[in-house]
């Protein structure tokens, strides 16, 4: 009898085994996927190479094909909730790599929602030192809340005319 019990023991105790160790590596490959988020950002290094990459395009190409470079969720310019945006020296978005429907607004204005000026901020940064970082709160287009946004922008020269290129990095 005793030996049924023992045998009876060990068989519960590998069906048990057989049954938790699939959860056990479930709940390690949730784990291991919680820090996944983390790739679905653009970094700061990743979005100046995006400005580079799109100054040199701009350079070649110019301002007014700018739009068509820079639309679309598909294209080279949209890496995750990085995108650029080419701005005149007035605040004109000529080209926004995310919303293709501010094209041809004056957003010199707009303010983000505690009230800061950030396009003007950068606007001033770059026309006074060739470049410049604003931190801004803003609608992360991923998660669609209210986030940290650091717009790394600079001065282009485009035509003889005088531009903003920025990209922005959710924090």
């Amino acid at each position: 009898m005793a030996g049924l019990i023992s045998k009876l023991r060990l068989r519960v105790q590998r069906q048990t085994l057989l049954t938790v160790l699939p959860v056990l590596l479930l709940l390690a490959v949730i784990a291991f996927a919680a820090g996944a988020p983390a790739s679905t950002r653009g970094t700061d290094a990743e979005a100046l190479r995006m400005i580079d990459r799109a100054q040199q395009l701009l350079e070649r190409i110019g301002a007014d094909a700018a739009p068509e470079a820079f639309a679309g969720h598909d294209s080279a310019f949209m890496d995750r909730d990085l995108y650029p945006m080419l701005l005149d020296d007035k605040g004109v978005m000529i080209a926004h790599g995310w919303t293709a429907t501010l094209n041809g607004s004056n957003l010199k204005d707009l303010r983000d929602v505690d009230g800061k000026p950030f396009i003007l901020d950068a606007l001033d940064g770059v026309a006074l030192d060739g470049r410049t970082d604003v931190t801004y709160q803003w609608i992360d287009p991923l998660t669609g809340q209210v986030a940290r946004k650091t717009m790394h922008a600079r001065r282009l020269v485009l035509n003889g005319k005088p531009y903003m290129l920025a990209v922005g990095v959710y924090r």
